[in-house]
């Protein structure tokens, strides 16, 4: 897979995106020279391709990327995605990594050494885990890795080993005599544009074959770059592409004033006119609220309402759901191509319940508290709407059990239960626990095994912990439109819903529950080795992980 960032004369270049998401590379021009316009450039074509990647940006001048792009902006501006001082970094860069997501990690207002140190370590290690490819670009990079005095060993580490655990590095500089050298002689790839600092053009020496080549960097034009390496079968001088959004770093121009006019004096009217006043606008709604008449009516199973029904906006036209399918679909092995085949495509309102709990808790004085999640409709598993949708552990594994059981699940831990203590921590009867014990074993939730002092334990076989309706609490903000097309009807009832709660905490009650549907778009692929099936976000164009079929 090639990106089509620039052109050599009329002819477009591109360059190989697996080698620049896995590999090492440099980018490097002095101030001026079109550094940041081609890393942007870079950037955007990486996001209209659904490939991951975090930007360390110490300007801030690229969030506009935000204007045409899904990206997330973690920083310190009130319009920030994620404040940078209170974020939870590892479970967003996990996020991101799975779901080839695009970061924006904004240092420009913080102690940039230090976030950037704490970023870089969580990156190595998840992808110590998931060995999924994903980049890192470190701009600025001698504010990080300088020659001169302890760099951030962790980005040296990367360059030297992290290509094994799919995690690729751009470092981008526009001094290259300031970086640390370790760092650069791992760069297979080169982007290097104009630079006139002796030290500079003797610290790229090594990448070209004579003197005569890296003289000719000082007759660069802004924008014009040599590519060298393996991003390009041959070394290539190119000109970077146009944007299709804002350059935050253009350097402001001088527009020529014109001096103020004095303004005639207005003579005082002995009646002034009446000021009409303006016209008063109904008090907004607050967030989150909603029209008694969105609510759907309780029933078992849950009922629809069309004339009700609404639905997240769809972002996403069918062709380029389809574009993104087929990029999906290709595969390789031992230098031959295989493409699988696409038998299916459609796509779907996916049905999704918002609900809101009430229920008592607090150990010395009860008190009423409230709950709100959404659920993917199908299985019982949590929705996230945060940005786009995103699949999150839930209920899917109670679906089906009886209030008993789930207050057996809820109570067990790792290290085990005996049935006394089952029975002191549930408040349940003998009877009940010993048939939700048996229903439990019968569907391999639990397991029975003795305890280092020979007592019989109970264990849970969970795949996630069940949720604490304390830590739910979500909020739609997204604007609902009307539903249009056809739907699917949700499979996952309220009565099935309200014993699993029930399960959790015995005084909770849903006091409202109601149905949204988001556009996923559903493929059946075929292949010599069997079928699977793929979803894509309406929204943000990205594979749906974790979302299964009814």
């Amino acid at each position: 897979m090639d990106l089509g960032v620039g052109k050599v004369g009329d002819r477009d270049l591109g360059i190989s995106a697996q080698e620049l998401v896995t590999g090492r590379t440099c980018v490097i021009a002095q101030s001026g020279a079109g550094k940041s316009w081609g890393i942007a450039v870079l950037c955007e074509h990486l996001c209209k391709s659904y490939i991951g990647f975090c930007l360390i940006d110490t300007e801030g001048e690229y969030f506009s990327l935000k204007d045409r792009f899904p990206i997330i902006w973690i920083g310190s501006d009130e319009d920030c995605d994620f404040d940078i001082e209170t974020v939870d970094l590892y479970t967003v860069m996990r996020d991101a990594i799975l779901s080839s997501r695009h970061i924006i990690f904004d240092v420009s207002e913080v102690d940039m050494r230090v976030k950037a140190t704490a970023l870089v370590n969580i990156l190595y290690e998840l992808e110590s885990e998931l060995r999924k490819p994903y980049l890192l670009i470190v701009e600025e990079a001698d504010k990080f890795i300088p020659q001169s005095r302890d760099s951030i060993k962790m980005i040296e580490e990367i360059s030297r080993r992290g290509r094994k655990r799919g995690l690729g590095l751009l470092v981008a500089t526009q001094r290259p005599s300031l970086v640390q050298k370790n760092v650069l002689s791992q760069c297979n790839n080169q982007i290097i544009g104009k630079l006139t600092i002796d030290n500079d053009l003797k610290a790229v020496a090594h990448f070209f074959d004579s003197r005569r080549e890296v003289e000719e960097l000082i007759t660069l034009n802004p924008g014009e770059f040599y590519v060298m390496g393996g991003l390009v079968s041959e070394k290539t001088l190119m000109m970077f592409g146009g944007r299709e959004t804002k350059h935050r770093g253009v350097t402001p121009q001088i527009t020529p004033g014109r001096p103020k006019e004095i303004e005639k004096p207005i003579s005082i009217q002995t009646e002034a006119a009446p000021i009409p006043e303006p016209p008063k606008s109904p008090p907004p709604e607050e967030e989150g609220e909603e029209e008694e008449s969105s609510r759907v009516i309780p029933g078992s199973p849950i009922e629809e309402q069309p004339e009700l029904n609404t639905a997240i906006p769809i972002l996403l036209q069918r062709d380029e759901a389809l574009r993104i399918v087929q990029g999906l679909c290709k595969r390789s092995f031992w230098r031959r191509r295989y493409l699988e085949r696409i038998t299916h495509f459609e796509r779907v309102s996916w049905p999704l319940l918002v609900l809101e709990v009430k229920y008592l808790a607090g150990m010395l004085k009860k008190s009423t508290r409230k709950s709100s999640f959404i659920l993917e409709a199908f299985h019982g598993d949590r929705a996230d709407l945060s940005d786009g949708l995103m699949i999150r552990p839930g209920f899917s594994e109670l679906i089906g059990l009886d209030e008993a059981a789930v207050a057996i699940l809820s109570a067990l831990s790792p290290a085990g239960l005996t049935v006394l203590e089952i029975e002191a921590e549930t408040s349940l009867r003998p009877t009940e626990v010993k048939k939700a014990i048996k229903l439990l074993q019968k569907q391999h939730r639990i397991t029975m095994m003795k305890s280092e002092e020979g007592a019989v334990v109970y264990i849970p076989l969970l795949d996630h912990p069940i949720p604490k309706l304390s830590n739910l609490h979500y909020t739609i903000k997204q604007k609902l439109h009307p539903l249009s097309g056809e739907t699917r009807n949700p499979i996952v009832t309220e009565d099935e819903l309200r014993k699993i709660l029930k399960g959790i905490e015995r005084t909770s009650e849903i006091t409202k529950i109601r149905m949204i549907y988001y556009p996923v778009y559903e493929a059946r692929i075929a292949s010599e080795s069997g079928g699977r099936q793929l979803f894509i976000d309406g929204v943000t164009g990205r594979e749906i992980i974790g979302l299964s079929a009814p």
